[in-house]
């Protein structure tokens, strides 16, 4: 059936898994259509900041195309989930350039500051691109906790299309105190529990393991990742594993 597609909007490589992969597998289990758009899944061309080449080295990934790399996690992770991965071509903010060579986001504070004006134009295509989506579809878009600047541009692109939405909460900021209710700012708004099986969980944290060039980003180990993915769906349970959804009340 037509109504069966949910689509979810990751902005980068690995953001929907960490966020909303329990309910993917559910989904995927019950026979419904699952798809995750990654929005920010390109390969740059020509040079890198200092910044990004870090990032690189940081994340074991110096000596490949980084994102073709990660774009490589983002299929196994989804095939754990029984969902379709469909990568996009914009360029995740780390590698994003004005015409004359500047990079927009050269360090890590630049992640959580305002959206560059030069990157009104790539919201303007986002906000086309996304509509242009099966008009079907159940949309999935990240609420923007923690205020990663492509995190909102997403958000915001997608409000831009009037379509109706579902806002994930961003985890690992959505773990973080004041975030989701910062990033929810003023509604109303309505909120709802989806409740884990331990099946679903288990995968959810097989699938961000799959993520392993990022593992080191936010936890200490494989280990470490496990632990804060069961206690963050407990918390949001309030002892029974869940994730949180949430909807503009009309």
């Amino acid at each position: 059936m037509e109504t069966s597609l949910h689509l979810y909007l990751s902005p980068h490589l690995d953001d929907a898994v960490f966020s909303c992969g329990g309910r993917i597998a559910q989904e995927a289990r019950q026979g419904l259509r699952v798809w995750v758009v990654t929005v920010f899944a390109g390969s740059p061309v020509g040079p890198l900041s200092d910044y990004a080449q870090m990032l690189h080295a940081f994340w074991g990934l110096t000596e490949v195309d980084a994102p073709a790399a990660r774009r490589e996690e983002d299929r196994a992770a989804l095939a754990l989930l029984g969902a379709e991965p469909i990568h996009w071509e914009f360029l995740d903010c780390i590698y994003r350039r004005t015409p004359e060579g500047r990079f927009l986001y050269p360090n890590y504070d630049a992640l959580w500051g305002p959206i560059a004006e030069e990157d009104r134009v790539l919201g303007e295509e986002l906000a086309r691109r996304i509509g242009e989506l099966p008009p079907f579809a159940q949309l999935f878009v990240p609420l923007g906790a923690g205020r990663h600047v492509d995190h909102r541009l997403v958000r915001q692109a997608a409000e831009a299309t009037g379509r109706p939405l579902v806002y994930y909460e961003d985890y690992p900021y959505a773990g973080e105190a004041g975030r989701v209710v910062e990033a929810l700012g003023e509604g109303p708004w309505e909120s709802e529990r989806v409740w884990l099986d331990e099946e679903a969980l288990k995968a959810k944290v097989a699938a961000a393991r799959r993520y392993r060039s990022q593992i080191s980003s936010f936890w200490a180990d494989e280990a470490d990742l496990e632990a804060h993915f069961w206690a963050y769906a407990t918390e949001v349970g309030e002892g029974r594993p869940a994730e949180r959804y949430w909807y503009r009340r009309k």
